[in-house]
């Protein structure tokens, strides 16, 4: 199990990194837009980092995407 949850953090983070620089935003600036620290994205980006369904929220949002888009095939 502790393994499928590692799959599923490098493919949201791999998501959230494309979807990031898609738009041609630093870390930061989507942190700020989020409301949390450049860290906590850097980690969500590289997996080691579990994401809160509020923190989902606030990512589809900025990124104007349904959280059902952001999470699908997850």
């Amino acid at each position: 199990m502790a393994d499928q949850s590692s799959k599923l953090r490098l493919v949201f983070g791999k998501r959230v990194r494309l979807m990031r620089r898609t738009r041609e935003w630093s870390q930061e600036q989507l942190a700020e837009r989020v409301g949390v620290h450049a860290s906590y994205i850097s980690a969500i980006e590289r997996g080691t980092e579990s994401v809160s369904l509020d923190n989902a929220k606030r990512l589809a949002k900025e990124f104007k995407v349904s959280l059902a888009e952001l999470l699908e095939g997850l």
